[in-house]
């Protein structure tokens, strides 16, 4: 088995081992049908995976056709968010309890659209909603954003149409912010999430850096499952 197979494999378990803890998050939402729409798509490029299966699966590996990135598909019970946040949050209190030697970096994704079709303004809506439009205090935030292999979006239009979308109240601040808003673009395909302020002490979410990096390691996205 290569790198990156040997990366799926670590990922599944580290996944698995660490949804049985009582504070992993579950969540229960409805998908929307254009998220259904790509994952039909993707799983047309899933390897090794048997469709057809009739028991659900909490988390599915994607292959995808660029290198060192893979693509996690998580159960619609599962927050991805939650989930990758507490594995770092583990990882950076006990990095001598080494759990993973592929992975590096995981960007969790609260939910994905075609960059095609995509009005952007509306998706950034839909994610940052229940952070900046659902009353409390004003926040400062920051934002985040990463483009392979896609032409039609670049990084300042999209960080200038995201900030539009956080609204009046809230400021921006790169350094001490109390949420980022993360957005990452691969191809066809765009997804958004937003994380705390420990992300910056988190490595950004690389568990390879929050465990004293080892070589060979590769990128996984995790999301949550549309079905």
């Amino acid at each position: 088995m290569g790198k990156e197979g040997k990366c799926i494999s670590e990922a599944l378990d580290l996944f698995s081992q660490s949804i049985e803890k009582p504070d992993a998050g579950d969540r229960g939402e409805e998908s929307s049908s254009e998220e259904d729409d790509i994952e039909a798509q993707i799983r047309k490029e899933v390897e090794g995976l048997k469709p057809g299966s009739a028991k659900a699966l909490q988390f599915q590996a994607i292959r995808l056709d660029i290198p060192c990135v893979s693509f996690v598909r998580f159960d619609k019970s599962i927050d991805p968010e939650k989930l990758v946040h507490q594995i770092c949050v583990d990882a950076h209190a006990n990095p001598e309890k080494k759990r993973s030697r592929y992975i590096q970096r995981m960007t969790p994704v609260r939910s994905i659209r075609k960059t095609l079709s995509v009005d952007l303004e509306v998706f950034a809506g839909e994610i940052l909603k229940p952070h900046f439009h659902s009353g409390g205090d004003p926040k400062k935030f920051a934002i985040r954003t990463a483009i392979r292999s896609n032409a039609k979006f670049d990084r300042d239009s999209v960080i200038k149409t995201v900030a539009s979308v956080v609204g009046p109240g809230h400021s921006v601040d790169l350094k001490n912010y109390d949420l980022i808003i993360l957005v990452d673009i691969i191809k066809n395909v765009i997804g958004m999430s937003v994380a705390g302020s420990d992300y910056e002490k988190l490595k950004r979410y690389n568990i390879a850096e929050l465990y004293k990096p080892a070589t060979g390691s590769q990128d996984v996205e995790s999301r949550q499952s549309t079905e």
